[in-house]
This record gives structure tokens, sequence and C-alpha cells, in this order.
């Protein structure tokens, strides 16, 4: 497990907010040298403690249903479900629970159509899979 001290907690809250801003503009708001950023984005980076990456808007790019999908699944077949689903392009993330449900996840689809072909017809391929609820999201917002 990486450490990440109180400068890199300050670091990755401004690379939340835009991690487009500058090195120059960054070490400003952290009062350290902008060489300092460049290296500790670096090694954040590096360690896999963050991820610079685009986030679409999902209704921007046509993909306006968003659905969670509780599983109940074969407990030897766990890991398989899990990387099954993680591979899907409609998933957006995947986790193992405690509670009633073995599985959640979140995916987006284009329509209730595209949404039920994948409960019916996708789902009941993959192996392991007893049973499933699928509770769909009225409205979502991203957290800051």
């Amino acid at each position: 497990m990486a450490k990440v001290d109180a400068l890199d907690e300050r670091l990755i809250k401004l690379l939340q907010q835009d991690a487009r801003r500058s090195s120059d503009v960054l070490a400003k708001q952290l009062d350290v040298s902008p060489a300092t950023v460049r290296r500790r984005v670096r090694n954040l980076i590096r360690k896999g403690v963050v991820r610079i990456a685009a986030i679409p808007d999902p209704e921007k790019v046509g993909l306006p249903l968003a659905a969670i999908i509780a599983l109940n699944v074969d407990h030897e077949r766990l890991e398989i479900v899990m990387n099954n689903l993680s591979a899907r392009r409609e998933v957006g993330w995947v986790c193992t629970t405690t509670g009633r449900f073995d599985i959640l996840a979140m995916a987006r689809f284009h329509s209730t159509e595209e949404l039920s072909r994948f409960v019916q017809s996708e789902m009941t391929k993959i192996d392991g899979v007893r049973d499933s609820e699928t509770f769909v999201c009225l409205d979502t917002r991203m957290t800051k």
C-alpha cells in the first residue's frame, strides 16, 4: 500500500477538481514548487494511487439510463463473474459485497430495450449467476 501524506492528499483533491491545471497553478495553490508537484503527480501515477483520465458525461454521450444490477452467484464462480462483468462496455464499476447480494454492478444503457436485452440475454449467459435484481436509477449525480 502506497503512503500518502497530507500534501499528496491536498494535491489529489485539486486534481479531482480539475486534472488539467498546470503544475505552476497547482504549486501556487499548495505553496510548493512546480517541480515538487510534477514529481508527486508522477509518483502517485506510478504507484497506482491516481489515474488521470477523461470521464465523459454519460447522458451527453447517449447513455441516459443508469442501472444497478445486484447478483447472487455461486461462490466458487465469484471471480469469473466479476471478470466477465468488468470486461463489459456497459459496466462502469463492479464490486463484491456483504449482505443480501454477492455482487453489485453499475451499468449504463442507451434505452430500456438495451437494458432489457442485457439482463435477459447477456446476464443469463454468465455461468454462476443464480439470481439478479435490477434497480433503474432515476436521478444520478457526480460527487466532488
